[in-house]
């Protein structure tokens, strides 16, 4: 094991705890009251012991007159009764407190990790398995429990009942007193030399069961492709050769894990016979009593028992740290979209937009290197272009999805990198061309564009976006559930949704993205009319391949390659002869083709 991996584990192990240090800290009277009455396992182990000891002793003192022994076993017998009644009080109280923090300390992690992973911009989706992400916080709340359970109710216990099984058998023999500690020693050496190869094993077994996860529920969420081309046995092999990896994976956790057991049963074994050896030797050649052989036996003999017990955890202790360090590597992904120190809020009275000196590049493509543009306030731009233009891109950057690389973005001459992206996106409202839903009720899709809206200011939105009709047909209305991703609607049912909801916002910047692509031209003439109407006394950016939609705008803007080498009104641009003629007269349909022809 080199070196570096050693360090890197060590390093991963405490950022791991301070990670889960800062939760700790919220219920901490809680915690501290739950690791104290952890430690009746101490007494719970080391006291019986000394109870039977004491009883043996006066058995054996009374062993010729037994009705005498009485008066000398009836106080053992009270404290006796005592002390089960103290420790299993104290058992169940620890259970009462547990069962108050933990899922709390669960909750916390979870809404922790959920705030800081939806944070991150369109393109650390784009890369990252939503199913995966998700695995990963669901793994850490549970991994947390894992790991506390075991550090605080067992881990530190067993350590302080080592310290006092070597205290007490020291008062007897310093002989045993030694077999028991070198024994001790043996044993957490044996497991500091398994630790780090069980944590490694670990998180490569969490890293490759994440990536599983995550491929199955992007095969899942895309099921109706799997249907349409009836690829389930295709699905299969592909998650086959996941599972593999896996399997194997979680085998080899496994069996490290049992071989760690099974040294640690060996160190055992040759302890409990070499002590027993001497004790009974010790005993037949009078140099200990019957009483002592007794509390030696049990107490070794709970150790023991203890000392099983945390090698049976260890493994799980080991998958559940492993499972933990792999699941913060995505509370240690930078937020690439984080606002900065001091962000202003955003204010817009005009809604003018302005790109100075924009340079943009996307990996290896250069989409945007110096670009100026003003769009003026209230002004209708419309843009057009060949599919990879630029035109996503270019509103992506106003919404800031993605950091430029240079040059800066102004609204309202307020650069948006320096003011709260809470604030950007309030005074911005856009209607996609594949819109999406959340499996939530129609109402609260609607809503999403302002929550606190009333029943009447939904329903008179629905209505202007022409979808209040079909709602009313649902047998629960605006309660009815869409499904996944707005499964249950048809493309244009889901598209007005949409417009509805961006309307409901009601921003002064508003952007269409092919909002109406999705409708029929019945329904697209009724939208376009409330299009128009929302349009008002805003400042309107439309993406269109239908370029017939374009007609009415102040302004177009045609995109090549990420320059705009056009721009005008619809009927000066067909006048100009150019790449937007050209485009005109290409359209079959009314639609854009994706490219040029050469």
């Amino acid at each position: 094991m080199s070196i570096n991996f050693a360090m890197h584990t060590r390093k991963s192990i405490v950022n791991l705890f301070n990670f889960i240090w800062t939760f700790i800290q919220k219920q901490k009277w809680m915690f501290s009251a739950i690791s104290i009455l952890s430690f009746m396992w101490l007494i719970e182990t080391l006291y019986w012991p000394f109870f039977l000891k004491e009883i043996v002793d006066v058995l054996t003192t009374y062993d010729g007159n037994r009705f005498s022994a009485w008066p000398s076993l009836k106080p053992l017998l009270i404290w006796g009764a005592s002390a089960w009644i103290i420790m299993d009080g104290g058992f169940r109280l620890r259970d009462y407190f547990q069962a108050r923090t933990i899922p709390k300390l669960e909750a916390d992690i979870r809404m922790s990790m959920f705030d800081h992973v939806q944070r991150h911009s369109p393109k650390y989706f784009n890369e990252h398995f939503s199913g995966s992400l998700a695995n990963k916080i669901g793994d850490m709340a549970a991994a947390v429990t894992i790991i506390f359970r075991n550090v605080v109710m067992y881990f530190i216990p067993a350590g302080v009942i080592c310290i006092a099984t070597v205290l007490i058998f020291a008062q007897v023999n310093a002989l045993f007193a030694m077999i028991v500690a070198i024994w001790i020693v043996i044993h957490f050496m044996l497991c500091w030399i398994f630790t780090l190869k069980c944590s490694k094993y670990s998180h490569l077994h969490g890293e490759v069961r994440s990536v599983l996860v995550g491929k199955i529920v992007d095969s899942l969420t895309n099921n109706f492709v799997v249907n349409l081309f009836f690829r389930f046995r295709f699905e299969k092999n592909e998650i086959a050769d996941s599972q593999k990896e896996e399997q194997k994976a979680n085998q080899r956790s496994q069996i490290y894990s049992v071989k760690m057991f099974t040294s640690l049963c060996v160190a055992l074994a040759a302890e409990i016979f070499t002590l027993t050896g001497f004790m009974i030797f010790y005993w037949m050649m009078g140099k200990i009593s019957t009483g002592e052989v007794v509390l030696l036996f049990y107490t070794v003999w709970n150790v023991s028992l203890v000392m099983l017990r945390i090698g049976d955890m260890a493994p799980q202790f080991f998958q559940a740290l492993g499972i933990a360090k792999q699941a913060l590597t995505i509370m240690q992904d930078p937020q690439d979209l984080g606002d900065r120190p001091n962000a202003q809020e955003l204010k817009v009275a005009n809604g003018e937009i302005v790109f100075d000196n924009v340079d943009f590049h996307h990996e290896e493509k250069k989409l945007f290197r110096n670009k100026h543009v003003r769009i003026r306030s209230k002004e209708k731009v419309g843009l057009v272009g060949f599919t990879g233009a630029g035109k996503s891109t270019f509103i992506n950057l106003i919404l800031r999805f993605f950091p430029l690389h240079s040059g800066k973005i102004l609204i309202d001459e307020q650069e948006i990198a320096a003011v709260s992206l809470k604030s950007l996106r309030r005074q911005i409202a856009l209607i996609p061309q594949d819109p999406i839903l959340f499996h939530r009720t129609l109402r609260e899709n609607i809503s999403y564009g302002k929550p606190e809206a009333s029943a009447e200011e939904i329903i008179r939105i629905a209505k202007q976006a022409h979808c209040d009709e079909f709602i009313r047909n649902l047998p629960k209305g605006y309660e009815a559930k869409v499904g996944e991703r707005g499964t249950k609607l048809s493309g244009g049912e889901k598209q007005r949704i949409a417009i509805a909801r961006a309307m409901l916002a009601d921003a002064p910047i508003l952007i269409l993205d092919e909002a109406t692509s999705s409708l029929d031209s019945v329904t697209e003439r009724y939208i376009q009319n409330s299009l128009e109407k929302l349009m008002q006394n805003r400042t309107t950016i439309v993406i269109a391949h239908r370029l017939s939609t374009l007609s009415r705008m102040d302004r177009i803007l045609v995109f090549d390659k990420g320059t705009i080498v056009e721009e005008g009104t619809h009927d000066f641009l067909l006048s100009k002869d150019g790449l937007y003629a050209r485009m005109w007269k290409m359209q079959v349909g009314g639609f854009l083709p994706d490219q040029s022809n050469p």
